[in-house]
């Protein structure tokens, strides 16, 4: 039994922030099948253009700039999380509002563009206002969360510290 524990202590399971981290991890990595349905279609038929309404046809473009911004704006939330799990740096409100914003823009575009759900013709309706408001709204979640990795980044020396293949040679 003793050794468990070690193990959980060893590997501090505790901790929310580093589940928080792994969860982020596995969103991110299932949200890139998503992005690239959104991007390029998920059958033949429905990247043809032909098909859509005029506001769909103008929506078509601008999801796929929501897809694109919704990338940088969750693996900036992860470098954070992984910062505040690394050097228990504090939640700043930068990190909270920039996470709010993401999590509206992540959960909107996922709700918007996954097959399964059957909301996409139902969104696409509303034309382009719906993806440009996301736009907006990673953009600025992007902002603020690239603010606060800046705050709390660690520098190089530190960095090649921490990774034993890449210690310095002086």
């Amino acid at each position: 039994m003793d050794s468990i524990s070690d193990l959980r202590n060893r590997l501090n399971t505790d901790d929310h922030r580093l589940w928080l981290l792994i969860g982020l991890c596995v969103a991110v990595v299932l949200t890139l099948e998503v992005v690239e349905e959104a991007v390029e279609g998920v059958w033949p038929h429905q990247r043809r253009m032909s098909g859509m309404d005029i506001g769909q046809q103008r929506a078509h473009q601008i999801w796929a700039l929501v897809a694109l911004l919704v990338l940088p704006a969750a693996i900036l939330a992860t470098m954070n999380v992984g910062m505040m799990v690394w050097k228990d740096t504090p939640t700043t409100d930068g990190i909270r509002t920039g996470a709010a914003l993401l999590g509206i823009g992540w959960g909107s575009f996922l709700l918007a563009n996954i097959d399964r759900l059957r909301l996409r013709t139902l969104v696409s309706r509303a034309g382009p206002v719906l993806p440009v408001t996301l736009a907006i709204i990673l953009v600025i979640a992007i902002a603020l969360l690239l603010t606060a990795f800046l705050d709390v980044r660690p520098d190089m020396q530190t960095i090649r510290d921490a990774i034993p293949g890449l210690k310095s040679s002086d």
